[in-house]
């Protein structure tokens, strides 16, 4: 498994992260050969970019508790790169896998065909739960969602997605490819989507973009990334 180091403007320090894409189990290299240079975005660009990858889809957005706070910016950056399987039941528990597949579109296929053969409540994770998650996004209108805003079903899969790590052709495909697991899925499971991309309103200039270079290192992948497109009044 690839290892991905993170450093700020450039500068190397220690912030290590797995990056797996959910829907491929091949090389990550390969899935880097569609990413580009994150850009800020605004949400009305982002639903309108979503509605032509699926019509009448709803997807939530990471909130900043701080507008203009570079810690809180990376964060949300880096939640789009996390490698972990976001599942939850209707009662807030998180649940992991139990297989020894690392193959990521197994686990998921997994998850709505032998759901209870290989999955159950993590052990070595019981600070996140589906309150603890949900209290990170809002709507498309800012406002703060809440558990009880959740269609009903008895377990929820948070899936991120954005525009710079694919092209739309590839994210319609993997979104097909989720839903259509749903749809024969053996289990009531809702999927919540939730994008990643930056955004202006966390206090980010217009059109600005976040520079990010790769360098394969052996079996590693160092990603170091520039600076950040802070709005001036943000960066005194």
């Amino acid at each position: 498994m690839p290892i991905f180091k993170f450093a700020k403007d450039f500068k190397s320090y220690a912030f290590i992260l797995f990056l797996l894409t959910l829907f491929s189990c091949g090389s990550a290299i390969k899935t880097l050969v569609g990413f580009k240079n994150p850009k800020v975005e605004t949400k009305e660009a982002l639903l309108s970019y979503l509605s032509e990858i699926k019509e009448d889809e709803t997807t939530y957005f990471l909130k900043a508790d701080k507008i203009g706070d570079s810690a809180t910016v990376y964060r949300n950056f880096f939640f789009g790169f996390n490698s972990d399987l976001f599942m939850f039941s209707k009662n807030g528990e998180k649940y992991c896998y139990q297989g020894t597949e690392e193959c990521s579109g197994v686990q998921m296929t997994s998850a709505f065909k032998n759901f209870e053969e290989n999955y159950a409540p993590c052990t070595n994770d019981s600070t996140t739960t589906l309150p603890s998650l949900v209290n990170k996004l809002v709507d498309k209108n800012g406002k703060a969602l809440k558990s009880t805003d959740l269609p009903s079903a008895e377990y929820y899969i948070f899936q991120s997605w954005n525009k710079y790590s694919s092209s739309s052709k590839r994210l319609k495909d993997d979104i097909n490819w989720l839903y259509d697991l749903k749809k024969n899925s053996t289990i009531p499971i809702e999927i919540i989507l939730v994008n990643t991309d930056l955004l202006e309103e966390w206090g980010l200039e217009k059109n600005g973009e976040l520079p990010v270079k790769f360098r394969k290192e052996g079996k590693s992948i160092d990603m170091t990334f520039g600076k950040l497109p802070l709005k001036k009044q943000y960066n005194d």
